[in-house]
């Protein structure tokens, strides 16, 4: 049975272990405008980048506008073997190590910086001053004031089932949620939750300090054995220069008393069950089968989809973007990450083509190294864990095809749980699973190519059919279909152009959808008898239609 995983940075704090620590300093502490800045970065305090990193970059912006809104340096003052991010929002600079083991980068600014703005990767994990990035302010300049004047009470609500069947949360375990991260409210708000009578669900409730119709980022957290484990999450939707903001769940404020409701099953919802990386030391020796079938790749391409960009090409000369889907059988795969002994490797960079020469990153379709049947397009390598040693349960990789870091974006892999009750184990993963909605012509569930049924029309178009019944009392049921994935929005406005009703406002797959709606405000108020807009919107296409509601 496959295992569906969405893979993300983990993050394990101690309870003891502040959030300020001072990981990222610079010199001078408050600069002129054109001053030269030193930017250097302690790992020993980071809880995320291990002193053990090879390769450690400076993810920065400058002259932020709203947040997250940064600017490129001019490429004049680049320090040397800087490259633009996918995003042409920011840059990536790598830093120096020195002998005490800190790393440094050395950046001569122009009299135009009014701000640096930065974060830390080593290229997988992204250290971020939780939540917050480093914010360097020059000519006296200090940070805008953000004032949060709302008081909200948040009512959550969670499924832990998910997280429970897959050993990375237990019923003796504590959960949290923290929400706040990224200045979306005045502090970090820690809230504790708690276990609904003898079911998987846990609930809380807690005031904030916030802001109404704004944004909240939030995150749970499993606390065990003194220590706080960070959920596995990405925000499909999220597409702003800080990365590191993707690793957070967000909901729209629109209300007093706003629910969080995290109970869905779906894969790609926003709201999905949690999911955890059990941290324990293996019980025994495993080892332990890793499969891939790479069908999704193929599909993908074959039916028309984007490129599989190489996100990390300095090791591969112009990299390794897939763009035929032949490329995905005869370059073949590799695998990446803590599950092969580290990202790194003693022959070149973290990614690139000489992966398929090392014998730990290598995966193999040839019926050897543990492969059931050869040419059947499941891929096959075989790792030995032990007991005796820091090997633990939650293994975390990423794919790459012919060896290129192409399955997917920065911070976003597979998370695996290892079954040690027996001493072999099989991992049955499917490329591109923790992206399912950029390899929407593949039906991960089923391990089939997406099912399309389109009621009528061209499978190239857009179509929203009349809202049933109309008129309604006090609900109403709306259908659309969708050519491609994309991002939706779904929104009801009143006679005078307001908006009352948000329903949708994510990226969702092809195929047919319905939406019910109550008939409620975003308030939670009951509308009127009247005349209602429904707009729809789906990447470039918009349609508007009416429909009445009448008591």
């Amino acid at each position: 049975m496959k295992k569906m995983i969405f893979a993300l940075l983990m993050l394990v704090i101690p309870l003891s272990t502040a959030y300020s620590q001072n990981q990222a300093t610079w010199e001078p502490s408050d600069p002129d405008f054109g001053d030269t800045l030193t930017i250097t970065f302690d790992p020993s305090l980071s809880a995320l980048i291990g002193t053990d990193a090879q390769n450690v970059k400076l993810h920065w912006g400058i002259n932020e506008g709203s947040h997250g809104d940064w600017n490129p340096p001019p490429e004049t003052i680049w320090p040397e073997g800087s490259v633009l991010w996918n995003d042409a929002k920011a840059i990536q600079s790598p830093m120096v190590k020195t002998e005490d083991g800190k790393w440094t980068l050395v950046i001569a600014t122009e009299d135009t910086i009014r701000t640096i703005h930065f974060v830390v990767t080593d290229g997988t994990h992204w250290d971020n001053n939780s939540g917050s990035n480093w914010d360097v302010y020059f000519g006296g300049l200090g940070p805008p004031p953000k004032v949060h004047s709302h008081t909200v009470t948040l009512e959550i609500l969670v499924d832990m089932s998910q997280a429970i069947r897959t050993r990375g949360f237990s019923y003796g375990d504590t959960l949290e949620m923290q929400c706040g991260f990224f200045d979306t409210a005045s502090e970090v708000f820690i809230i504790p939750l708690e276990r609904q009578g003898f079911s998987s669900v846990y609930a809380g409730s807690d005031t904030i300090r916030t802001t109404l119709q704004d944004t909240l980022d939030y995150s749970y957290f499993a606390i065990k054995n003194g220590t706080r484990n960070w959920e596995v999450f990405f925000n499909f939707d999220y597409h702003d220069p800080t990365n590191s903001e993707a690793q957070r769940r967000r909901i729209k404020l629109r209300r007093w008393t706003q629910a969080v409701v995290d109970t869905a099953k779906n894969n790609t919802d926003p709201h999905r069950v949690p999911f955890f990386r059990n941290l324990n030391v293996l019980a025994r020796d495993v080892l332990v089968t890793l499969e891939c079938d790479v069908r999704p790749a193929y599909y993908h391409l074959m039916l028309g989809g984007d490129p599989l960009e190489d996100i990390q090409p300095g090791g591969s000369g112009d990299g390794l973007t897939i763009i035929n889907p032949e490329e995905v059988l005869d370059l073949g795969l590799a695998v990446n990450g803590p599950i092969t002994g580290s990202w790194s490797n003693d022959v070149g960079p973290d990614w690139g083509a000489h992966l398929m020469d090392l014998d730990n990153k290598r995966m193999y379709d040839d019926g050897t190294h543990g492969d059931a049947f050869a040419g059947d397009t499941i891929f096959t390598a075989q790792f030995q864990f032990y007991k005796d040693s820091a090997d633990v349960v939650g293994q975390e990789f990423k794919f790459g095809i012919g060896g290129g870091d192409n399955e997917s974006g920065f911070g976003n892999n597979h998370v695996e749980n290892i079954d040690d009750f027996e001493p072999t184990a099989t991992i049955e993963a499917q490329f591109g699973s923790i992206y399912p909605v950029f390899y929407s012509e593949w039906d991960y569930d089923n391990r089939t190519i997406t099912s399309v049924e389109f009621e009528h029309g061209s499978p190239y178009t857009h179509i929203l059919n009349q809202n049933y019944p109309n008129p309604f009392n006090p609900g109403t049921t709306l259908k659309f279909t969708l050519p491609k994935a994309e991002k939706v929005s779904l929104r009801i406005y009143n006679a005078r152009g307001e908006v009352i009703a948000s329903l949708l406002d994510h990226r969702m797959p092809a195929g047919s959808h319905t939406v019910s709606w109550n008939g409620l405000s975003d308030y939670g108020q009951q509308v009127s008898t009247g005349i209602y807009l429904c707009r729809f919107q789906a990447g470039k296409f918009t349609k508007t239609m009416k429909m009445m509601m009448m008591k």
